[in-house]
């Protein structure tokens, strides 16, 4: 009886592992030349992520009309 009721918990404990354990989400990088709000080209320093996507922008002031309303300067 014993012996069941350790294997049942050492299941749940490897199953609760495998269910819940972390994913491993990384953005994807669009790669991007052309700054998607001015135009302009892009400094890879400054990035936007969108919906799981990495977006190269030209400049920092470029990020909060972009999140303000990235449907418009996103449609692909």
């Amino acid at each position: 009886m014993k012996l069941k009721v350790a294997l049942i918990i050492i299941a749940v404990i490897v199953i609760g592992f495998f269910w819940f354990r972390p994913v491993n989400k990384q953005n994807v990088q669009m790669n991007n030349q052309a700054c998607p709000v001015s135009g302009d080209p892009v400094n890879k320093e400054h990035t936007y992520v969108h919906e799981g996507k990495e977006y190269n922008l030209c400049s920092e002031e470029c990020k909060q009309p972009l999140s303000e309303n990235p449907e418009k300067y996103l449609s692909e």
